[in-house]
């Protein structure tokens, strides 16, 4: 409960004035109470120090794994290096591979000319010498 010099005058209320609240002057703890807010403190720091341990090997975990992932993140980088590597050379062989067709489609196609410009003029010559026979 507050006076109404207190509500109206706008004071902040301090713990102590209202009936029913302990007052600001209490005795202080007894030896029995602070032996339980030292187990329970002792409770608390037991608690805290397992979690601790706990979050200490798991990231002991972390660390390993974290390890071991990067040494296979590395060996999938230089497997893929090898492998673009393997791409560029087939690329370069596969090239060269179609040049070597290109040349030789064309050297085909030119002794397919020849071999007609040859069987004309056979032809031709045969003509020639069957005239000449008759004649």
């Amino acid at each position: 409960m507050y006076t109404l010099n207190e509500i109206n005058s706008g004071v902040a209320l301090v713990s102590g004035n209202k009936l029913g609240d302990l007052p600001s002057n209490r005795y202080p703890p007894s030896r029995t109470e602070l032996e339980n807010q030292l187990t329970c403190t002792k409770h608390d720091l037991d608690i805290a120090l397992s979690s601790g341990i706990q979050l200490g090997t798991r990231c002991n975990l972390l660390i390993k794994n974290n390890e071991s992932f990067s040494e296979h993140v590395c060996q999938l980088e230089n497997e893929a290096r090898e492998l673009k590597n393997q791409i560029t050379h087939k690329d370069i062989s596969l090239t060269s591979a179609k040049s070597e067709i290109t040349a030789k489609l064309e050297e085909i196609w030119a002794l397919r000319l020849r071999e007609k410009e040859l069987e004309q003029n056979l032809s031709l010559v045969r003509k020639i010498g069957l005239r000449k026979n008759s004649v």
